[in-house]
C-alpha cells in the first residue's frame, strides 16, 4: 500500500537516502580497490560485510520512492526503475570481483561510473525540486558532492599507488594530481556559492591532524622527488585517513541538505527585475552573444545561469576523460581546448580544437552517455558549466534553449564532416594554407598579415592529421613563398596571400567575399 506524504519532506528524505546510498557506495568502491589490487589479501571480510550496508541503503532509498504523492507517482517510479536496474548491474558487478575476475581498473570505474555518478546526477536532480529553492544553494550542493566524489575517487586510485608501489609511474602520479586539483576547484566553487552557515559548518568539519596528514601526503605527491617516499605509508593507513575526512563530509552534506529548503515564515523577497548573479556580471555581455543563449529571455536566461560557474583554467588541465560520465556542461569563453582519443598505445588523436563560443560534448551530457574523448586546455581558458541535471531540466522545460542546442548540434555535426574532407581529400598544404587563414579571420577578421599559433605545433599537427615533421616541412614551403616565421608568429607577404584557400564555410566571415578585390586564387 502506497503512503501518501507531503512532497516537500518525501524530496527531503529521497535527498538524505541518496545521499547514504552514494556514501556507501563510496566505501565500497573503495573497499574494492584494495580488495582487487592485493589479490583478495586485504578486506575480504570487510567488503563482503559492506555489501550489506549497501542493500540497506538501497532498501531505505526504494522505500522512499514507494512513499510519494500520488500526483508525482510518474516522476518518481522512473527513479525508482533506475534503482533496480543498477541494483541487479552491481550484483553481477559484486560476483565478478569476488570471483577475481575483474581487474582493478575494470571493477573501480564501474563503480564510479555505472553506480556513483549516476546517484549523485539523480541527488542532484532531486535537489531542483524542492519548492522555491535557491538556485545557488543547489548549485553550491552539486559542486558539495562532486568535491566530496574527487575525494572517492582518491581514496580509490591511492589504494592502487600504495598496493602496487607505483607512485614513481607519471601517468598514476598525474592522475592523482588531477583528482586533487579537481577537489580543490570544486571546493573554490562550493565555497563561492555557500551561505556564511554552510561555510562554517563544513571549514569545522575538515579541521584536525588527519586533514594535516592529507595535505602533507598532498604536498609530496606533487613533488616528483618525494613521492616515492609515500611508498612506506601502508595501504590500509591510506584508506582509514581518507575514509576519515571522507566521513567528515557526509556529516557536513548532511546539514547541506537540511539548508537546501526554504525558512518556513520567511517572507518571499519582492523583485522588481530579474538580476544576474554578480559573479557573472562582468561576462554577461559576451555569454548573451554565444548561440546557446541567444534567443533566451532575461528570465529564463538569469535562472539557468544561477546555477553556473566560470573557472579559469591553465594549459595542461584536463577537463574530463575518455569514458567518463560527464557532470557538467562546459561552454568555453575563452581559450582553447582539444578534445582528442588515446589508443592503448599511448598514441594521440586530436579531434578537435575548440574556442570562444564552442561546448564540449554536449551530446554526452544530454543523453547521460560516457564521453567518447578526452577535453584537455592547451591555451589558458575560461569556462563557463553548468551541472548536467540542470541542463537536461532546462532543455525539457524551455523550447528556445532546445532549439539553440539542436542548432549547435547541426553545426558541430557539419564542421565534423568538413574537418573529415580536409583529412582525406586535401593534401598538407592545403590544410596547413585553409588553417592559417581561418585563424587569421578569426584573430584579426582577415585584415591583418599577421597570424599568431594559438597552441603547439605538436598539436596543431594532430588536429590536421599529419606528423609533426610533415607541419614542419609544409611550413616551410610557405616560407619560400614569402612568408616570414618566427617562433608561433607567421607573416604573410600579402593580406590576400591565403585567399587560394578559402572554402564556402570561412568565405562567410570574408571581408572580400564578392567584391571586385577577391582574388579567388593567390598562392599555387
Amino acid at each position: 500500500m502506497k503512503i501518501d506524504v507531503p512532497q516537500e519532506s518525501a524530496t527531503i528524505l529521497l535527498l538524505r537516502a541518496l545521499g547514504g546510498l552514494t556514501h556507501q557506495l563510496q566505501i565500497e568502491r573503495g573497499l574494492t580497490a584494495l580488495f582487487a589490487d592485493s589479490d583478495g589479501e586485504i578486506f575480504p571480510d570487510e567488503l563482503r560485510a559492506h555489501y550489506c550496508s549497501t542493500n540497506d541503503s538501497i532498501a531505505a532509498l526504494e522505500h522512499i520512492l514507494g512513499a510519494v504523492p500520488e500526483s508525482e507517482a510518474k516522476r518518481w517510479s522512473k527513479k525508482l526503475d533506475a534503482v533496480n536496474k543498477n541494483k541487479h548491474n552491481l550484483m553481477a558487478l559484486r560476483e565478478s570481483i569476488q570471483a577475481g575476475t575483474a581487474e582493478f581498473a575494470q571493477a573501480v570505474n564501474a563503480y564510479t561510473y555505472t553506480f556513483i555518478y549516476p546517484t549523485i546526477e539523480l541527488n542532484i536532480e532531486t535537489a531542483l525540486f524542492i519548492e522555491n529553492v535557491s538556485p545557488a544553494k543547489v548549485t553550491a550542493y552539486s559542486n558539495f558532492l562532486q568535491w566530496k566524489e574527487r575525494v572517492g575517487r582518491e581514496r580509490a586510485w591511492g589504494a592502487h599507488g600504495f598496493c602496487s608501489k607505483v607512485f614513481k609511474n607519471r601517468e598514476f602520479t598525474e592522475r592523482m594530481l588531477s583528482l586533487i586539483e579537481e577537489q580543490s576547484a570544486y571546493k573554490r566553487a562550493f565555497m563561492s556559492l555557500a551561505t556564511k552557515r554552510q561555510k562554517r559548518e563544513v571549514k569545522d568539519s575538515l579541521g584536525g591532524y588527519v586533514m594535516e596528514v592529507l595535505e602533507s601526503i598532498h604536498t609530496q605527491l606533487k613533488d616528483g622527488e618525494k613521492a616515492k617516499y609515500l611508498e612506506a605509508l601502508s595501504p590500509i593507513t591510506w584508506f582509514e585517513l581518507l575514509t576519515g575526512k571522507i566521513d567528515r563530509m557526509r556529516c557536513a552534506e548532511t546539514d547541506l541538505v537540511n539548508s537546501l529548503p526554504p525558512k518556513a515564515n520567511r517572507p518571499k523577497p519582492t523583485k522588481t527585475r530579474t538580476e544576474v548573479p554578480i559573479k557573472l556580471e562582468q561576462h554577461i555581455a559576451v555569454i548573451k552573444t554565444l548561440p546557446i543563449f541567444s534567443k533566451l529571455n532575461e528570465k529564463d536566461l538569469t535562472q539557468l545561469l544561477g546555477h553556473a560557474a566560470i573557472l579559469k583554467y591553465e594549459k595542461g588541465k584536463l577537463l574530463f576523460m575518455q569514458g567518463e560520465i560527464l557532470s557538467r556542461y562546459y561552454l568555453i569563453l575563452g581559450g582553447w581546448v582539444k578534445l582528442y582519443k588515446s589508443t592503448e598505445a599511448g598514441d594521440e588523436a586530436v579531434l578537435q580544437m575548440l574556442s570562444a563560443g564552442d561546448s564540449l560534448m554536449e551530446a554526452a551530457v544530454f543523453l547521460d552517455t560516457p564521453s567518447l574523448v578526452s577535453a584537455q586546455v592547451v591555451q589558458d581558458a575560461k569556462i563557463l558549466s553548468l551541472p548536467a541535471p540542470v541542463i537536461r531540466q532546462s532543455l525539457a522545460d524551455n523550447r528556445s534553449l532546445a532549439l539553440n542546442m539542436i542548432g549547435g548540434l547541426s553545426m558541430r555535426s557539419q564542421g565534423l564532416i568538413q574537418q573529415i574532407e580536409h583529412s582525406r581529400l586535401k593534401t598538407a598544404t592545403e590544410r596547413v594554407g585553409w588553417f592559417l587563414l581561418k585563424l587569421g579571420m578569426e584573430q584579426s577578421g582577415g585584415k591583418g598579415n599577421a597570424v599568431t599559433l594559438p597552441y603547439d605545433k605538436s598539436t596543431i599537427a594532430s588536429y590536421l592529421d599529419m606528423t609533426p615533421e610533415t607541419f614542419s616541412r609544409t611550413l616551410k614551403r610557405f616560407k619560400n613563398k614569402g612568408f616570414r616565421i618566427q617562433n608561433d608568429k607567421i607573416t604573410k607577404p600579402d593580406p590576400k596571400a591565403l585567399c587560394a584557400f578559402c572554402d564556402a564555410t570561412l568565405s562567410e566571415a570574408c571581408v572580400f567575399k564578392d567584391k571586385e578585390l577577391c582574388p579567388q586564387t593567390y598562392l599555387t
